[in-house]
Protein backbone atom coordinates (compact mmCIF):
# COMPACT_ATOMS: atom_id res chain seq x y z
CA UNK A 1 0.00 0.00 0.00
CA UNK A 2 1.32 3.44 -0.91
CA UNK A 3 1.61 6.05 1.82
CA UNK A 4 2.31 9.76 1.35
CA UNK A 5 3.87 11.15 4.52
CA UNK A 6 3.80 14.96 4.83
CA UNK A 7 5.81 16.82 7.48
CA UNK A 8 4.13 20.25 7.35
CA UNK A 9 4.61 21.42 10.95
CA UNK A 10 8.07 22.87 10.40
CA UNK A 11 9.21 25.82 8.27
CA UNK A 12 10.46 23.48 5.52
CA UNK A 13 7.61 21.30 4.25
CA UNK A 14 8.76 17.75 3.42
CA UNK A 15 6.98 14.91 1.63
CA UNK A 16 7.87 11.23 1.32
CA UNK A 17 6.10 8.80 -0.99
CA UNK A 18 6.45 5.33 0.55
CA UNK A 19 5.63 1.84 -0.64
CA UNK A 20 6.12 -1.23 1.55
CA UNK A 21 8.09 0.89 4.01
CA UNK A 22 10.58 2.09 1.40
CA UNK A 23 10.83 5.70 0.18
CA UNK A 24 10.22 6.03 -3.56
CA UNK A 25 10.33 9.84 -3.70
CA UNK A 26 11.41 12.57 -1.29
CA UNK A 27 10.39 16.18 -1.88
CA UNK A 28 11.00 19.58 -0.33
CA UNK A 29 8.52 22.40 -0.84
CA UNK A 30 10.76 24.89 -2.67
CA UNK A 31 8.06 27.51 -3.26
CA UNK A 32 9.34 31.05 -3.67
CA UNK A 33 7.91 34.55 -3.80
CA UNK A 34 8.14 34.61 -7.60
CA UNK A 35 4.90 34.13 -9.58
CA UNK A 36 4.50 30.49 -10.58
CA UNK A 37 2.76 29.54 -13.86
CA UNK A 38 -0.83 28.61 -13.04
CA UNK A 39 -1.08 30.91 -10.02
CA UNK A 40 -4.03 33.32 -10.00
CA UNK A 41 -3.89 36.92 -8.77
CA UNK A 42 -6.12 39.92 -8.34
CA UNK A 43 -4.06 42.67 -9.93
CA UNK A 44 -4.31 46.34 -10.71
CA UNK A 45 -3.53 47.80 -14.13
CA UNK A 46 -0.64 50.26 -13.82
CA UNK A 47 -0.03 51.22 -17.43
CA UNK A 48 -1.81 50.67 -20.76
CA UNK A 49 0.39 50.72 -23.87
CA UNK A 50 -1.74 51.04 -27.05
CA UNK A 51 1.41 50.94 -29.21
CA UNK A 52 2.23 47.46 -27.90
CA UNK A 53 -1.42 46.38 -27.48
CA UNK A 54 -0.49 45.38 -23.95
CA UNK A 55 -0.78 46.48 -20.33
CA UNK A 56 1.34 46.19 -17.21
CA UNK A 57 -0.45 44.75 -14.19
CA UNK A 58 0.71 44.96 -10.57
CA UNK A 59 0.16 41.52 -8.99
CA UNK A 60 2.31 42.16 -5.92
CA UNK A 61 5.49 40.64 -7.38
CA UNK A 62 8.86 42.38 -7.77
CA UNK A 63 8.03 43.20 -11.40
CA UNK A 64 4.66 44.14 -12.88
CA UNK A 65 3.10 41.41 -15.00
CA UNK A 66 2.50 41.79 -18.74
CA UNK A 67 -0.82 41.04 -20.46
CA UNK A 68 -1.55 41.25 -24.20
CA UNK A 69 -4.85 42.61 -25.49
CA UNK A 70 -5.88 39.20 -26.90
CA UNK A 71 -5.50 37.62 -23.43
CA UNK A 72 -7.96 40.01 -21.78
CA UNK A 73 -11.31 38.49 -20.78
CA UNK A 74 -13.05 41.71 -21.89
CA UNK A 75 -11.52 41.34 -25.36
CA UNK A 76 -12.53 37.67 -25.68
CA UNK A 77 -16.10 38.43 -24.58
CA UNK A 78 -16.52 41.47 -26.82
CA UNK A 79 -19.38 41.30 -29.37
CA UNK A 80 -17.61 43.53 -31.88
CA UNK A 81 -17.42 42.39 -35.50
CA UNK A 82 -14.25 40.32 -36.07
CA UNK A 83 -12.63 42.92 -38.34
CA UNK A 84 -13.38 45.79 -35.92
CA UNK A 85 -12.26 43.71 -32.95
CA UNK A 86 -8.91 42.89 -34.54
CA UNK A 87 -8.24 46.55 -35.28
CA UNK A 88 -9.44 47.87 -31.90
CA UNK A 89 -6.99 49.39 -29.41
CA UNK A 90 -6.39 47.76 -26.06
CA UNK A 91 -7.66 51.03 -24.52
CA UNK A 92 -11.16 49.93 -25.56
CA UNK A 93 -10.97 46.92 -23.23
CA UNK A 94 -8.97 47.99 -20.18
CA UNK A 95 -8.01 51.19 -18.37
CA UNK A 96 -5.35 52.22 -15.88
CA UNK A 97 -6.34 51.58 -12.25
CA UNK A 98 -8.77 48.83 -13.19
CA UNK A 99 -8.71 45.61 -11.16
CA UNK A 100 -8.24 42.33 -13.07
CA UNK A 101 -8.23 38.65 -12.10
CA UNK A 102 -5.30 37.16 -14.02
CA UNK A 103 -3.36 33.93 -14.24
CA UNK A 104 0.39 33.51 -14.78
CA UNK A 105 1.23 31.67 -18.02
CA UNK A 106 4.96 32.34 -18.08
CA UNK A 107 7.24 33.03 -15.12
CA UNK A 108 9.16 36.29 -14.82
CA UNK A 109 12.81 36.59 -15.90
CA UNK A 110 15.65 38.89 -14.94
CA UNK A 111 14.41 41.50 -17.42
CA UNK A 112 10.67 40.87 -17.80
CA UNK A 113 7.69 40.45 -15.51
CA UNK A 114 5.40 37.42 -15.60
CA UNK A 115 3.24 36.88 -18.71
CA UNK A 116 -0.45 36.97 -17.73
CA UNK A 117 -3.86 36.05 -19.11
CA UNK A 118 -7.41 36.87 -18.09
CA UNK A 119 -8.65 33.54 -19.49
CA UNK A 120 -8.39 31.31 -16.44
CA UNK A 121 -7.88 27.54 -16.40
CA UNK A 122 -8.55 25.40 -13.31
CA UNK A 123 -6.54 22.15 -13.64
CA UNK A 124 -7.54 18.86 -12.09
CA UNK A 125 -6.08 15.37 -12.26
CA UNK A 126 -7.80 14.41 -15.54
CA UNK A 127 -9.59 17.59 -16.60
CA UNK A 128 -8.98 21.27 -17.03
CA UNK A 129 -12.00 23.52 -16.40
CA UNK A 130 -12.07 26.63 -18.60
CA UNK A 131 -14.45 29.27 -17.23
CA UNK A 132 -15.65 31.69 -19.94
CA UNK A 133 -13.84 29.77 -22.71
CA UNK A 134 -16.59 28.03 -24.78
CA UNK A 135 -14.13 25.31 -25.81
CA UNK A 136 -14.24 21.51 -25.68
CA UNK A 137 -10.77 20.03 -26.04
CA UNK A 138 -9.44 16.46 -25.95
CA UNK A 139 -5.90 15.15 -25.72
CA UNK A 140 -4.16 14.48 -29.03
CA UNK A 141 -2.80 11.25 -27.55
CA UNK A 142 -6.28 9.69 -27.29
CA UNK A 143 -7.59 7.27 -29.88
CA UNK A 144 -10.23 8.43 -32.34
CA UNK A 145 -13.15 6.70 -30.60
CA UNK A 146 -12.02 7.91 -27.18
CA UNK A 147 -11.74 11.48 -28.48
CA UNK A 148 -15.25 11.44 -29.89
CA UNK A 149 -16.67 9.91 -26.70
CA UNK A 150 -15.27 12.65 -24.47
CA UNK A 151 -16.04 15.45 -26.92
CA UNK A 152 -19.71 14.42 -26.89
CA UNK A 153 -19.68 14.09 -23.10
CA UNK A 154 -18.08 17.53 -22.83
CA UNK A 155 -21.04 19.19 -24.56
CA UNK A 156 -23.38 17.76 -21.93
CA UNK A 157 -20.95 18.64 -19.13
CA UNK A 158 -20.33 22.37 -19.58
CA UNK A 159 -22.90 25.10 -19.19
CA UNK A 160 -23.13 28.49 -20.87
CA UNK A 161 -19.82 29.89 -22.09
CA UNK A 162 -17.58 27.60 -20.07
CA UNK A 163 -15.27 24.96 -21.51
CA UNK A 164 -13.28 21.86 -20.58
CA UNK A 165 -10.19 19.95 -21.72
CA UNK A 166 -10.05 16.17 -21.31
CA UNK A 167 -6.53 14.94 -20.57
CA UNK A 168 -5.11 11.61 -21.71
CA UNK A 169 -5.69 10.27 -18.19
CA UNK A 170 -9.46 10.24 -18.91
CA UNK A 171 -8.94 7.19 -21.11
CA UNK A 172 -10.82 4.22 -19.66
CA UNK A 173 -12.41 6.23 -16.86
CA UNK A 174 -16.12 6.27 -16.02
CA UNK A 175 -18.25 9.31 -16.83
CA UNK A 176 -19.39 9.40 -13.20
CA UNK A 177 -15.80 9.87 -11.95
CA UNK A 178 -15.12 12.56 -14.53
CA UNK A 179 -18.40 14.31 -13.67
CA UNK A 180 -17.43 14.30 -9.97
CA UNK A 181 -14.04 15.85 -10.72
CA UNK A 182 -15.59 18.45 -13.03
CA UNK A 183 -18.13 19.45 -10.36
CA UNK A 184 -15.29 19.85 -7.88
CA UNK A 185 -13.33 22.09 -10.25
CA UNK A 186 -16.41 24.25 -10.88
CA UNK A 187 -16.89 24.62 -7.13
CA UNK A 188 -13.22 25.53 -6.74
CA UNK A 189 -13.63 28.27 -9.34
CA UNK A 190 -16.74 29.60 -7.57
CA UNK A 191 -14.80 29.74 -4.32
CA UNK A 192 -11.96 31.58 -6.09
CA UNK A 193 -14.40 34.06 -7.68
CA UNK A 194 -15.93 34.75 -4.26
CA UNK A 195 -12.48 35.41 -2.81
CA UNK A 196 -11.69 37.73 -5.70
CA UNK A 197 -14.76 39.81 -4.88
CA UNK A 198 -13.53 40.40 -1.33
CA UNK A 199 -9.75 40.52 -1.84
CA UNK A 200 -7.72 43.70 -2.18
CA UNK A 201 -5.53 44.25 -5.22
CA UNK A 202 -2.76 43.33 -5.66
CA UNK A 203 -2.95 39.92 -4.00
CA UNK A 204 -2.72 36.20 -4.70
CA UNK A 205 -5.92 34.14 -4.95
CA UNK A 206 -4.45 30.74 -5.80
CA UNK A 207 -0.83 29.62 -5.42
CA UNK A 208 -0.08 26.92 -7.99
CA UNK A 209 3.35 26.46 -6.40
CA UNK A 210 1.67 25.30 -3.17
CA UNK A 211 2.90 21.72 -2.74
CA UNK A 212 -0.46 20.23 -1.68
CA UNK A 213 -2.01 20.97 -5.09
CA UNK A 214 0.46 18.72 -6.89
CA UNK A 215 0.06 15.90 -4.38
CA UNK A 216 -3.71 15.81 -4.93
CA UNK A 217 -3.47 16.00 -8.73
CA UNK A 218 -0.77 13.33 -9.01
CA UNK A 219 -2.46 10.80 -6.74
CA UNK A 220 -6.17 11.59 -7.10
CA UNK A 221 -7.20 8.26 -8.62
CA UNK A 222 -4.80 5.83 -6.96
CA UNK A 223 -6.64 3.05 -5.17
CA UNK A 224 -5.54 2.54 -1.58
CA UNK A 225 -3.14 5.49 -1.39
CA UNK A 226 -3.12 6.98 2.11
CA UNK A 227 -2.03 10.56 2.83
CA UNK A 228 -0.83 11.24 6.38
CA UNK A 229 -0.07 14.82 7.46
CA UNK A 230 0.95 16.28 10.82
CA UNK A 231 -0.51 19.81 10.61
CA UNK A 232 -4.21 20.42 11.33
CA UNK A 233 -4.63 23.50 9.10
CA UNK A 234 -2.87 21.81 6.17
CA UNK A 235 -5.00 18.71 6.82
CA UNK A 236 -8.18 20.78 6.39
CA UNK A 237 -6.77 22.28 3.18
CA UNK A 238 -6.01 18.78 1.85
CA UNK A 239 -9.56 17.65 2.61
CA UNK A 240 -10.94 20.61 0.66
CA UNK A 241 -8.57 20.11 -2.30
CA UNK A 242 -9.53 16.41 -2.44
CA UNK A 243 -13.27 17.09 -2.48
CA UNK A 244 -13.59 16.15 -6.20
CA UNK A 245 -11.90 12.81 -5.41
CA UNK A 246 -13.97 11.07 -2.68
CA UNK A 247 -11.90 7.84 -2.74
CA UNK A 248 -8.73 9.80 -1.95
CA UNK A 249 -10.43 12.18 0.49
CA UNK A 250 -11.46 9.38 2.85
CA UNK A 251 -7.83 8.21 3.02
CA UNK A 252 -6.42 11.52 4.31
CA UNK A 253 -5.33 11.15 7.93
CA UNK A 254 -4.17 13.69 10.53
CA UNK A 255 -1.15 12.42 12.47
CA UNK A 256 -1.23 13.48 16.13
CA UNK A 257 1.56 11.42 17.69
CA UNK A 258 4.24 13.04 19.89
CA UNK A 259 7.11 11.63 17.83
CA UNK A 260 8.17 13.47 14.67
CA UNK A 261 6.10 12.00 11.82
CA UNK A 262 9.17 11.22 9.70
CA UNK A 263 10.80 9.37 12.60
CA UNK A 264 7.62 7.42 13.32
CA UNK A 265 7.34 6.17 9.73
CA UNK A 266 11.08 5.55 9.33
CA UNK A 267 11.62 8.29 6.76
CA UNK A 268 14.38 10.22 8.55
CA UNK A 269 16.99 7.50 8.08
CA UNK A 270 16.17 7.15 4.37
CA UNK A 271 16.15 10.95 4.02
CA UNK A 272 19.66 11.15 5.47
CA UNK A 273 20.93 8.40 3.15
CA UNK A 274 19.47 10.20 0.12
CA UNK A 275 21.71 13.19 0.84
CA UNK A 276 24.88 11.09 0.93
CA UNK A 277 26.97 10.66 -2.25
CA UNK A 278 27.71 6.98 -1.54
CA UNK A 279 25.11 4.21 -2.09
CA UNK A 280 25.75 0.53 -1.35
CA UNK A 281 24.39 -2.15 -3.68
CA UNK A 282 22.96 -5.39 -2.32
CA UNK A 283 25.87 -7.47 -3.59
CA UNK A 284 28.56 -5.26 -2.02
CA UNK A 285 29.13 -3.02 -5.03
CA UNK A 286 28.50 0.72 -4.77
CA UNK A 287 27.49 3.94 -6.49
CA UNK A 288 29.09 7.35 -6.12
CA UNK A 289 26.72 10.20 -7.03
CA UNK A 290 28.11 13.70 -7.64
CA UNK A 291 25.87 16.63 -8.60
CA UNK A 292 26.34 20.02 -10.20
CA UNK A 293 23.65 22.47 -11.31
CA UNK A 294 23.46 21.06 -14.85
CA UNK A 295 25.00 17.59 -14.63
CA UNK A 296 24.93 14.51 -12.41
CA UNK A 297 27.70 11.90 -12.61
CA UNK A 298 27.22 8.38 -11.25
CA UNK A 299 30.23 6.10 -10.84
CA UNK A 300 29.71 2.33 -10.44
CA UNK A 301 32.27 0.27 -8.46
CA UNK A 302 32.56 -3.41 -7.48
CA UNK A 303 33.95 -2.50 -4.02
CA UNK A 304 33.35 -5.50 -1.72
CA UNK A 305 31.86 -7.72 -4.44
CA UNK A 306 34.45 -10.09 -5.92
CA UNK A 307 32.13 -12.56 -7.62
CA UNK A 308 32.35 -16.37 -7.71
CA UNK A 309 33.48 -17.13 -11.28
CA UNK A 310 34.78 -14.90 -14.08
CA UNK A 311 35.49 -11.18 -14.04
CA UNK A 312 32.97 -10.70 -16.85
CA UNK A 313 30.18 -12.18 -14.73
CA UNK A 314 31.21 -10.09 -11.71
CA UNK A 315 31.15 -6.88 -13.75
CA UNK A 316 27.85 -7.72 -15.47
CA UNK A 317 26.05 -8.62 -12.21
CA UNK A 318 27.27 -5.42 -10.54
CA UNK A 319 26.24 -3.26 -13.50
CA UNK A 320 22.79 -4.91 -13.70
CA UNK A 321 22.20 -4.30 -10.00
CA UNK A 322 23.55 -0.76 -10.38
CA UNK A 323 21.09 -0.05 -13.24
CA UNK A 324 18.14 -0.97 -11.00
CA UNK A 325 19.46 1.10 -8.09
CA UNK A 326 20.28 4.11 -10.30
CA UNK A 327 16.66 4.29 -11.49
CA UNK A 328 15.55 4.35 -7.83
CA UNK A 329 18.09 7.02 -6.87
CA UNK A 330 17.15 9.31 -9.79
CA UNK A 331 13.57 9.35 -8.57
CA UNK A 332 14.42 9.44 -4.85
CA UNK A 333 16.88 12.34 -5.16
CA UNK A 334 15.00 14.02 -8.03
CA UNK A 335 18.12 14.14 -10.20
CA UNK A 336 17.50 15.86 -13.53
CA UNK A 337 19.19 17.36 -16.56
CA UNK A 338 22.15 15.56 -18.11
CA UNK A 339 23.12 12.33 -16.35
CA UNK A 340 26.39 10.50 -17.05
CA UNK A 341 26.79 6.96 -15.72
CA UNK A 342 30.23 5.37 -15.60
CA UNK A 343 29.38 1.68 -15.48
CA UNK A 344 32.23 -0.76 -14.91
CA UNK A 345 33.82 -1.33 -18.33
CA UNK A 346 32.24 -4.16 -20.33
CA UNK A 347 34.08 -5.44 -23.39
CA UNK A 348 31.18 -7.46 -24.82
CA UNK A 349 28.45 -5.49 -26.72
CA UNK A 350 25.74 -7.94 -25.58
CA UNK A 351 26.57 -7.14 -21.94
CA UNK A 352 26.14 -3.44 -22.63
CA UNK A 353 22.79 -4.15 -24.29
CA UNK A 354 21.60 -6.15 -21.25
CA UNK A 355 22.56 -3.33 -18.89
CA UNK A 356 20.84 -0.70 -21.07
CA UNK A 357 17.69 -2.85 -21.26
CA UNK A 358 17.72 -3.31 -17.48
CA UNK A 359 17.99 0.44 -16.91
CA UNK A 360 15.15 1.19 -19.33
CA UNK A 361 12.93 -1.38 -17.61
CA UNK A 362 13.70 0.12 -14.18
CA UNK A 363 12.96 3.63 -15.48
CA UNK A 364 9.51 2.57 -16.74
CA UNK A 365 7.91 3.28 -13.34
CA UNK A 366 9.36 6.83 -13.22
CA UNK A 367 6.61 9.37 -13.88
CA UNK A 368 9.17 11.99 -14.97
CA UNK A 369 10.21 11.99 -18.64
CA UNK A 370 13.57 10.30 -19.25
CA UNK A 371 15.50 9.94 -22.53
CA UNK A 372 18.14 7.21 -22.77
CA UNK A 373 20.96 7.85 -25.26
CA UNK A 374 23.08 4.79 -24.44
CA UNK A 375 26.83 4.16 -24.34
CA UNK A 376 29.23 6.59 -26.01
CA UNK A 377 32.52 5.78 -27.73
CA UNK A 378 34.27 6.52 -24.46
CA UNK A 379 32.19 3.80 -22.80
CA UNK A 380 30.15 6.09 -20.54
CA UNK A 381 26.36 6.00 -20.53
CA UNK A 382 24.33 9.12 -21.34
CA UNK A 383 20.72 9.95 -20.49
CA UNK A 384 18.56 12.94 -19.57
CA UNK A 385 15.72 13.40 -17.09
CA UNK A 386 13.27 16.30 -17.28
CA UNK A 387 13.88 18.97 -14.65
CA UNK A 388 10.66 19.87 -12.82
CA UNK A 389 12.19 21.24 -9.60
CA UNK A 390 15.46 21.33 -7.68
CA UNK A 391 17.12 18.09 -6.64
CA UNK A 392 16.78 17.11 -2.99
CA UNK A 393 20.47 17.92 -2.42
CA UNK A 394 20.34 21.41 -3.93
CA UNK A 395 17.04 22.23 -2.21
CA UNK A 396 18.62 21.56 1.20
CA UNK A 397 22.13 22.94 0.68
CA UNK A 398 23.85 26.17 -0.26
CA UNK A 399 27.35 27.22 -1.43
CA UNK A 400 29.95 26.80 1.32
CA UNK A 401 31.49 30.05 2.55
CA UNK A 402 34.49 28.14 3.92
CA UNK A 403 35.56 26.52 0.65
CA UNK A 404 34.51 29.53 -1.47
CA UNK A 405 31.69 27.71 -3.27
CA UNK A 406 33.78 24.78 -4.50
CA UNK A 407 31.63 22.50 -2.30
CA UNK A 408 28.35 22.66 -0.41
CA UNK A 409 27.17 22.42 3.18
CA UNK A 410 23.72 22.15 4.70
CA UNK A 411 21.82 25.42 4.43
CA UNK A 412 20.89 27.54 7.44
CA UNK A 413 17.21 26.73 6.81
CA UNK A 414 17.92 22.99 6.75
CA UNK A 415 19.92 23.09 10.01
CA UNK A 416 17.25 25.26 11.69
CA UNK A 417 14.64 22.77 10.52
CA UNK A 418 16.64 19.93 12.09
CA UNK A 419 16.83 21.92 15.34
CA UNK A 420 13.06 22.41 15.28
CA UNK A 421 12.51 18.69 14.76
CA UNK A 422 14.71 17.96 17.80
CA UNK A 423 12.76 20.50 19.89
CA UNK A 424 9.50 18.84 18.87
CA UNK A 425 10.78 15.49 20.17
CA UNK A 426 10.60 17.00 23.70
CA UNK A 427 6.94 17.97 23.37
CA UNK A 428 4.97 17.58 26.64
CA UNK A 429 8.09 16.58 28.59
CA UNK A 430 8.03 16.79 32.38
CA UNK A 431 10.82 19.39 32.59
CA UNK A 432 9.97 23.09 32.62
CA UNK A 433 12.46 24.42 30.07
CA UNK A 434 15.11 23.64 27.46
CA UNK A 435 18.24 25.57 26.47
CA UNK A 436 19.37 25.36 22.84
CA UNK A 437 22.48 27.05 21.47
CA UNK A 438 22.90 27.76 17.75
CA UNK A 439 25.08 29.70 15.36
CA UNK A 440 23.71 33.24 14.75
CA UNK A 441 21.93 32.65 11.42
CA UNK A 442 20.38 29.40 12.64
CA UNK A 443 19.19 31.17 15.78
CA UNK A 444 17.62 33.97 13.74
CA UNK A 445 15.88 31.42 11.52
CA UNK A 446 14.48 29.63 14.58
CA UNK A 447 13.24 32.88 16.11
CA UNK A 448 11.46 34.12 13.00
CA UNK A 449 10.30 37.71 12.58
CA UNK A 450 10.08 39.42 16.01
CA UNK A 451 10.61 35.98 17.63
CA UNK A 452 7.10 34.98 16.52
CA UNK A 453 8.12 31.48 15.40
CA UNK A 454 9.91 30.78 18.69
CA UNK A 455 6.88 31.93 20.71
CA UNK A 456 4.65 29.70 18.55
CA UNK A 457 6.93 26.73 19.28
CA UNK A 458 6.84 27.38 23.03
CA UNK A 459 3.04 27.51 23.03
CA UNK A 460 2.77 24.36 20.94
CA UNK A 461 5.40 22.32 22.80
CA UNK A 462 4.34 23.38 26.31
CA UNK A 463 7.79 24.26 27.67
CA UNK A 464 10.03 27.35 27.84
CA UNK A 465 12.76 27.61 25.19
CA UNK A 466 15.98 29.52 25.91
CA UNK A 467 17.84 30.26 22.68
CA UNK A 468 21.38 31.65 22.70
CA UNK A 469 23.91 32.29 19.95
CA UNK A 470 27.43 30.93 19.76
CA UNK A 471 30.30 30.66 17.30
CA UNK A 472 30.21 32.01 13.76
CA UNK A 473 28.09 31.22 10.70
CA UNK A 474 30.95 29.49 8.89
CA UNK A 475 29.28 26.14 9.57
CA UNK A 476 25.57 26.27 10.59
CA UNK A 477 24.98 24.15 13.72
CA UNK A 478 23.07 23.83 17.00
CA UNK A 479 23.24 21.91 20.29
CA UNK A 480 20.93 21.19 23.22
CA UNK A 481 22.77 22.57 26.25
CA UNK A 482 20.46 21.89 29.19
CA UNK A 483 16.98 20.59 30.11
CA UNK A 484 15.43 21.38 33.48
CA UNK A 485 13.97 24.22 35.59
CA UNK A 486 14.08 27.74 34.12
CA UNK A 487 16.03 28.98 37.17
CA UNK A 488 18.89 26.53 36.55
CA UNK A 489 19.11 27.43 32.87
CA UNK A 490 19.06 31.17 33.56
CA UNK A 491 21.91 30.77 36.09
CA UNK A 492 24.00 28.80 33.60
CA UNK A 493 23.41 31.38 30.86
CA UNK A 494 24.48 34.18 33.24
CA UNK A 495 27.78 32.39 33.93
CA UNK A 496 28.79 32.32 30.27
CA UNK A 497 27.76 35.96 29.55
Amino acid sequence: MKKIIINALTQIKRTAIMENGEALELHVDDSSDQPVPGSIYKGRVRKVLPGMQAAFVDIGAVKNGFIHRDDLLSYQQSYMAPEDKKAASISSFVREGEELVVQVIKEETDTKGARLTGMLSIPGSRLVFLPNASHIGVSKKMGRNEKEKWRQFGHSLVKGEDGVIFRTACTGQSEADIQAEFDGLVERHRHLAARAEQAAAPGILHDEGEFLNKIIRDHAYENGTEIIIDDASEFRKLIWLAKPFPLLQKNIVLYSGKENIFSYYGVDAQWEKALRPHVWLKNGGSLRIDQTEALSVIDVNTDKFTGKSSRRETVLLTNLQAAEEIAKQLRLRNLAGMIIIDFITMSEPEDQQRVEAALKEALASDGTTTVVHGFTRMGVFEMTRKKEKQSLFHALSEPCSVCKATGRVQSVRAVANQAELVLREYRHMDDEALWIEATPEVARQLKGVNSEHLHHLEAHLSYRIYLTESGSDAMPSFAIRHIGPSREIEERIKKIN
